[in-house]
């Protein structure tokens, strides 16, 4: 009898393990499914797929004089950014229109107009490529506002990097030209996938419309792979 007792005790702490087992697999796979990013799909490519139209040349000094007149007093350091200018400001954040990278010589922060200028650009080229049948993609912010001490950080690892800079005075920002994001979320508008080629110049035809406006000036950068833009308004 006490055998047949110590069978089914032993059988039991057997199936017991079991059960134990497969329940701490399954939670680690779930884990695994929940904690796993997919990764965006990014469309990449080099500068000389821009048409030369498109290579803007609105230097410094022409661009300062906007940033100056339509802009905030520069910030010594990020301490300077209070609860109150920041109320006056708009916040840049990654929507469904752009994708901010990681800022690390700039804070998310742009004048109101120029954050609406920003925002126009976006959802123009989002028009243009749904016009063309093509799918929605996401331009990529670089920069934003700087504060002096960003800028001196800056210029101690890029050439390109001047003290009087646009960006201190939050009218101004960079998108890249060397790459897009495509749009992951579900919409209503499926439409092809396309080419660098064809983003950067849909892009260079969105920006040339704006300067043409009149709505700001552009620089088209070539040791960074950017267009630098401030606002005029």
């Amino acid at each position: 009898m006490k055998e047949i007792l110590h069978y089914f005790k032993n059988k039991r702490s057997a199936t017991i393990a079991v059960t134990v087992v497969c329940a701490l697999i399954a939670i680690i796979v779930v884990a695994a499914t929940i904690t796993e990013e997919k990764k965006p799909t990014r469309v990449v490519g080099g500068k000389a797929n821009l048409k030369a139209i498109y290579h803007f040349d609105d230097v410094n000094d022409i661009q300062l004089v906007a940033a100056q007149q339509f802009g905030i007093q520069p910030l010594k350091t990020r301490d300077d950014l209070d609860s109150t200018l920041i109320s006056s400001l708009s916040k840049i954040e990654t929507t469904n229109l752009l994708v901010v990278e990681p800022l690390t010589h700039s804070v998310p922060y742009l004048t109101n107009n120029a954050g609406d200028l920003l925002n126009t650009i976006a959802e123009n080229f989002q028009d243009k490529l749904q016009d063309k049948g093509i799918k929605q993609y996401q331009i990529v912010v670089t920069s934003l506002l700087r504060t002096e001490h960003d800028v001196r950080r800056l210029q101690k690892v890029n050439r390109n990097a001047v003290r009087k800079s646009c960006h201190l005075y939050g009218t101004t920002f960079d998108i890249a030209y060397n790459c897009f994001q495509q749009v992951d979320t579900l919409t209503d508008f499926e439409g092809n996938t396309a080419s660098h080629k064809v983003l950067v110049n849909v892009l260079g035809q969105t920006l040339k419309e704006l300067r043409d406006d009149n709505k700001c000036y552009i620089k088209y950068e070539r040791r960074q792979p950017c267009f630098h833009i401030t606002s005029r308004y």
